[in-house]
């Protein structure tokens, strides 16, 4: 039974990814024959000026402040306790994030684990911004929360003008919106990657869909040392420029002369590896061995698994866990939540721009290949793409989109009193 579950999962993989590689080969100007061929919805995208730009960072920026205030609110009320505000960084110092505060006050030959460098596993620029602030601040858990803030606000300006560019400000605020409420959301103001990875992510997508290689390759490279998903954005840039170019709608001279200037820019589209090799060197200063990674990560019992195998234990667990907490908290979450995306992107896969649709349905699947998946709720949030696409396929229903918001902010604040109280939500 999991052989044909294995079969008939990948085969549903390959089909979903011909049909986008085919979408994307109509935009380069290949004969693609109806539906693949059929044209993109028509919207009107505008350009937000600076001051609706300010208003969006600043009120992101109030979010997250109020956010934490209510967290500490929040875990007061219903644990009992009476932390003051003195105390709310460390409130945040769960899971990961005590390894990040050491990391930022040790350096990653500093802080061992029996010896050995094991939180090597974690990327460097997230740990390295922390550092400067911790400098500043005295307070590695208050600078890493700083981190986290500043740049879940730049991050929601990108996402907001990669919306209002390509769909209208509506749908653009109906994003943030989305974004805001979804339950794993609240790893944005914690002390993690998600803020970090999520403003590279929303800028490097931005500047892709501006044509702005040069730009997209400074954040692809920041991106990708903060987490190794950062490198697929090559494939958004390579899918962007191959659908602004055209070259298989060309012929002869006009044809060589595109794909000459695909091949001129593609350093550009590549620069994101640039960050991978800063990771590599990392591995290399601090272990000897430029892929002492891989070995750290059997610590920590991960790995890549095919997607489909993981579905078969992350169903197994949310029946069979012993603790019935931690299927509420995890496994469920995390099963429940690839349909539902999975029917998001299949909804959309005719809707958007290729270079969003590809990027999406990668990222999607690349975050459902571990082999002890303990947090693809939180990797989802950085899922830029879906939420556009969530916003877009919301237009004109206001109660629906109420309904949803209100929802998804109700399971927000459980899972975050969890996260708060050490529960299985990582």
């Amino acid at each position: 039974m999991t052989f044909l579950w294995n079969v008939a999962a990948t085969l549903a993989f390959l089909l979903a990814a011909g049909a986008l590689v085919l979408r994307w080969l109509d935009s380069c100007g290949a004969d693609v024959p109806a539906p693949f061929s059929d044209p993109l919805p028509a919207r009107r995208g505008e350009r937000p000026d600076r001051m609706t730009l300010g208003k969006v960072f600043l009120a992101a920026l109030l979010f997250r402040c109020a956010a934490a205030l209510g967290s500490l609110v929040l875990y007061n009320v219903w644990s009992g306790a009476a932390l003051g505000l003195a105390e709310l960084p460390e409130l945040w110092c769960r899971w990961d994030a005590p390894h990040y505060v050491k990391l930022a006050e040790l350096g990653y030959g500093g802080y061992l684990e029996g010896g050995q460098p094991l939180f090597l596993v974690f990327f460097p620029l997230y740990v390295w911004l922390m550092r400067i602030l911790t400098v500043v601040f005295g307070h590695a858990a208050l600078a890493g929360m700083t981190v986290s803030f500043l740049c879940f606000a730049w991050g929601c300006v990108y996402l907001y003008r990669l919306g209002c560019e390509e769909y209208g400000p509506r749908t653009a605020r109906r994003a943030l919106l989305l974004l805001a409420c979804y339950p794993f959301s609240f790893f944005f103001g914690g002390i993690m990657t998600e803020s970090l990875f999520f403003l590279t992510t929303a800028a490097g997508l931005y500047s892709i869909r501006r044509h702005a290689w040069g730009r997209a390759a400074i954040w692809g490279i920041l991106a990708a040392m903060t987490r190794m998903q950062g490198v697929i954005l090559i494939g958004a840039a390579v899918a962007e420029l191959g659908s602004e170019l055209r070259p298989l709608a060309r012929t002869g001279l006009a044809r060589r002369q595109a794909f000459g200037v695909l091949g001129r820019k593609l350093p550009l589209l590549c620069a994101p590896a640039l960050g991978s090799l800063v990771y590599l060197a990392l591995n290399f200063f601090v272990a000897g061995d430029a892929f002492a990674f891989t070995r750290m990560q059997e610590h920590w019992s991960q790995g890549f698994q095919w997607f489909s195998e993981v579905l078969v234990y992350l169903a197994r667990n949310a029946m069979t866990w012993p603790k019935l907490s931690t299927r509420w908290e995890m496994w469920i979450p995390e099963l429940v939540l690839f349909p539902v995306v999975a029917l998001l992107l299949w909804k959309s896969w005719k809707k958007h721009r290729s270079m969003l649709t590809l990027y999406g349905f990668v990222y999607f699947i690349l975050s459902y290949c571990l082999s002890w998946l303990l947090s693809a709720g939180r990797y989802l949030s950085c899922a830029v793409p879906c939420f556009l696409f969530a916003a877009d396929e919301l237009e004109d229903k206001p109660g629906r989109t109420a309904v949803l918001l209100a929802g998804m902010a109700v399971l927000q604040a459980i899972f975050l009193y969890r996260y708060l109280c050490w529960g299985q939500v990582m």
